[in-house]
């Protein structure tokens, strides 16, 4: 589904966080928010999500998010959060369907449990381990198949790289550069520079609550990141890898 944000702003206790934010983001597409701490990246995708009030509009595939209840969003929007403390007794299994609640009424369909073991599989997640003895990559799979139980249009993941190594860090963003070109809109936010740019469809560049730049990785320029971060940065091509290296 396509997202589109028109001057979207963001109030929090007195503080404006998100100021006159506007961007689309096109289905199918593996869209990356950067931006130093504190410049809104996680609000933003907290809006997207309907978790906080707001002034401008939303679109979810042309209809205004004011308008969509909670439960019908829920089996649109899938969200990873960036916080995972699974310390929870349950298993894989039993933790992923709980994906399933938008759609549950009664019973547990055999539908259902076809949708969790197929996400589970697809994610190569261990079914029957309990969640909090998993590593941090397992446990994000996790969490990303949980979302996927929903059975979403639209997946929002909150920097999903930033406690794995590298080695779990390119696991999951190939997993979810598969998932755009299967036709689902990924919107995430991001620390690691490097990753946005080698995976990300396009990237929205943000400081202060605002957008100071959307374009596809290619078109980054040190200029636009010394603006975003404040540090002066090449942006070289190794081996057709972008890297971003600081000038110290």
């Amino acid at each position: 589904m396509k997202v589109e944000v028109k001057s979207l702003k963001v109030d929090l206790d007195g503080v404006l966080i998100l100021k006159d934010v506007s961007l689309k983001v096109n289905k199918g597409e593996f869209f990356g928010i950067v931006g130093k701490n504190g410049s809104g990246k996680t609000t933003l995708l907290r809006a997207l999500a309907k978790f906080y009030p707001k002034e401008g509009l939303i679109y979810i595939d042309g209809k205004e998010i004011g308008e969509i209840s909670l439960d019908e969003l829920a089996k649109i929007v899938g969200v990873v959060p960036q916080e995972f403390e699974l310390n929870v007794n349950f298993t894989v299994e039993q933790f992923v369907a709980l994906g399933r609640i938008p759609y549950i009424r009664i019973f547990e369909s055999k539908m259902d449990r076809d949708v969790v073991n197929r996400v589970i599989e697809s994610l190569k997640c261990p079914k029957k381990r309990i969640v909090r003895t998993l590593s941090g990559g397992e446990k994000q799979r996790v969490l990303i198949a949980k979302a996927l139980a929903q059975e979403p249009k639209v997946l929002l993941l909150d920097e999903p790289t930033s406690h794995l190594d590298i080695k779990h860090q390119i696991e999951i963003v190939r997993i979810l550069k598969s998932l755009a070109k299967m036709g689902l809109t990924v919107i995430a936010t991001f620390h690691d520079l490097n990753l946005a740019l080698n995976f990300c469809d396009r990237i929205a560049i943000m400081k202060d609550g605002r957008i100071l730049k959307v374009c596809k990785p290619e078109e980054v320029d040190s200029d636009v990141l010394k603006e975003a971060f404040d540090v002066e940065v090449e942006v070289a091509n190794l081996n057709g890898w972008k890297v971003v290296i600081p000038k110290v």
